[in-house]
């Protein structure tokens, strides 16, 4: 992939592909933030850009990214910004239509992914765009590839820490890594398929919850018993990698993920965290940055596939 700093933009408009798709909007958002540095670098460079992004809800509603422009106002000249429409009110995205790409491709001169967090889905801003203007990738997008391929050849002991709601992402990583870590520690819904009876998956690497909040079946949270055993795991390993939130969030449950992290954030070693939900629960000193030894990922699937596949269909289109 060739990064932004070869492109050749002065005096030239920019499509951007950025994931901006953080509804509801909160008072900061990671996401849009740590693409900043990279439009900046673009207007210093006498640059004109253009925003695409998606944005949908929880319930499935495609809204305008007009909502987006008085965040992003805080942070950007709008004067020589344009934010697109919603790229999800086209059809022709989800569908890789080449007939829009080619719409949006007549829009600029130069384009730039900075969308890694979307950059696993085959859609025509991700993969059909690139392949029609001179591509690069932005500073974010190399942050995520640079850090998150150091897991390929992790340093030992390696522990793997996978909560959150989606078995179907979170059951392929596990199997995947399970040959290369020393120890997975589990929470969120995973545990529903391994508490009470044998698991699908057999290994004495993975150290369920000694303690866990369930009602009516089902796993709400890890248990604050737990947490003796896996510190004793955690501090002593050299790489940490967490993916997804120990507890059922949305039904107040942050029990077991503020007592993780409390655990985190005192520790030397190197730790990678990614999921969105996962980062709404970190404190400001991590998420600006003043951990050096924490990585953020802003991609949910997509850096669990990437973990797994070593690429994407998004780095692909830039090659």
């Amino acid at each position: 992939m060739k990064s932004v700093r070869e492109a050749k933009v002065s005096g030239k408009k920019v499509l951007v592909r950025v994931d901006f798709n953080v509804l509801p909007l909160k008072p900061r958002e990671l996401r849009i933030e740590k693409t900043i540095p990279t439009l900046k670098y673009l207007l210093s460079k006498n640059a004109e850009i253009v925003l695409l992004t998606h944005l949908e809800t929880n319930d499935g509603k495609i809204p305008s990214t007009k909502i987006l422009l008085p965040y992003l106002k805080k942070y950007l000249p709008m004067d020589r910004v344009t934010l697109f429409e919603n790229l999800r009110k086209f059809p022709g995205e989800k569908k890789n239509d080449k007939a829009f790409a080619k719409k949006l491709a007549a829009m600029g001169d130069v384009y730039v992914n900075e969308a890694f967090p979307s950059s696993h889905r085959e859609h025509a801003s991700i993969v059909s765009l690139p392949k029609l203007l001179p591509s690069y990738s932005g500073f974010l997008f190399e942050e995520e590839i640079e850090n998150l391929s150091k897991i390929f050849n992790p340093p030992h002991p390696f522990t793997l820490i996978l909560g959150g709601g989606k078995i179907d992402t979170k059951l392929p990583i596990l199997k995947h890594f399970l040959p290369k870590v020393d120890y997975v520690l589990l929470g969120g819904v995973l545990l529903n398929l391994f508490m009470g009876k044998k698991g699908p998956i057999d290994s004495k690497k993975i150290i369920l919850p000694k303690e866990i909040i369930v009602s009516a079946g089902r796993v709400l949270d890890v248990g604050s018993g737990s947490f003796e055993e896996w510190e004793k795991i955690i501090k002593p390993s050299r790489l940490i990698v967490w993916n997804g939130p120990l507890g059922y969030l949305e039904r107040g449950h942050t029990g077991g993920t503020k007592k993780l992290i409390s655990i985190l954030s005192k520790v030397k070693s190197e730790v990678m965290i990614g999921g969105g939900d996962t980062l709404d629960c970190l404190p400001q000193a991590i998420v600006k940055g003043e951990k050096k030894n924490f990585f953020i990922s802003t991609g949910g699937g997509a850096m669990l596939e990437y973990l797994v596949k070593r690429t994407l269909p998004g780095i692909k289109a830039l090659k």
